[in-house]
């Protein structure tokens, strides 16, 4: 399929969202430069590939993949600072309790300020071939930033806010520059949110939904006639059968996803005690597989 600009990779939590953000990344890096925004704040995904963000500069990973960390905070700082540019002034205004009540008094500011550098990336990934991978909160915290521009046009329905805001809104609701991703696992409680989000995404705001991911998806291992040959064993056989539920389990997801309208891709559980580059790689194959053309 042809992909967005921008892949905003949001999920439940646990689900194992900054992994399959990391693999994406590493996945398009192997066909276009590619840079990973990490939103969720823990730095999760930077951590798989041995780096630390500490800062608003970007980290290079490879020649085609670098790491960038944003926050509602940093945009508004450098917002403040680009129509303030002596910096003595601007840093004085962000510590002022007045401009604590201008912010205050604008609900979701901050969160609008974070989807406007994404609109700006989106852009220039357009323009420069390359893509931006979003490791994004989880699903409800998702759900309530991508709200934001339109809630801010109702407290501010004319103006440069409200311009602003459509400009933001239009760029979410274009499925040539923004998708989103959604992950989940063989689990009917993460299964029945990923339905519900994606549900919400797409009536309710307008936007696209690329895939589904569902990760730590099992193979089916056992079939009926090696169940009952390990009926003897009675431990084997329950941990035998709990393999076969959860692999039923995915496939039952998947289709609920497909008749959603959701393309879903199955990511295969990895057997290793941690996850770093070489896993990222070897999800990523299966990633570049699924996803690219």
């Amino acid at each position: 399929m042809t992909l967005a600009r921008v892949l905003f990779v949001t999920g439940k939590g646990g689900t194992g969202k900054s992994t399959i953000a990391a693999a994406l990344a590493t996945a398009l890096a192997r066909r276009r430069p590619t840079i990973l925004a990490d939103l969720d704040g823990r730095g999760a995904a930077a951590a798989l590939f041995g780096a630390r963000l500490s800062g608003p500069d970007p980290v290079a990973i490879s020649q085609t993949l670098s790491l960038i960390a944003l926050s509602r905070e940093g945009e508004l700082e450098a917002f403040i600072e680009r129509i303030v540019p002596v910096r003595a002034i601007s840093r004085r205004m962000l510590k002022s309790r007045t401009f604590a009540y201008v912010t205050a008094a604008l609900p979701g500011l901050e969160a609008f300020l974070l989807l406007e550098r994404l609109s700006i990336m989106g852009s220039d990934a357009a323009l420069e071939d390359r893509y931006l991978v979003v490791d994004a909160p989880a699903s409800g915290s998702a759900l309530e930033l991508l709200s934001v521009p339109s809630g801010l046009s109702g407290v501010a329905p004319t103006g440069l806010l409200n311009r602003l805001a459509h400009s933001v809104g239009t760029f979410l609701s274009d499925s040539s520059r923004f998708a989103t991703i959604l992950t989940l696992t063989p689990e009917e409680l993460a299964i029945r949110e990923a339905l519900e989000t994606a549900t919400a995404i797409r009536d309710r705001l307008g936007i696209a939904t690329a895939a589904a991911i569902m990760n730590r998806t099992p193979s089916a291992l056992f079939d009926d006639t090696d169940l009952a040959s390990l009926k003897p064993l009675p431990a084997h056989a329950a941990m035998a059968a709990r393999r076969v539920a959860s692999y039923g389990r995915s496939a039952l997801g998947a289709a609920r996803l497909r008749e959603a309208g959701v393309p879903t891709i199955a990511l295969p559980m990895l057997f290793t005690p941690a996850v770093g580059r070489d896993q990222l790689a070897e999800l990523g194959r299966t990633l570049e597989a699924e996803l690219l053309d």
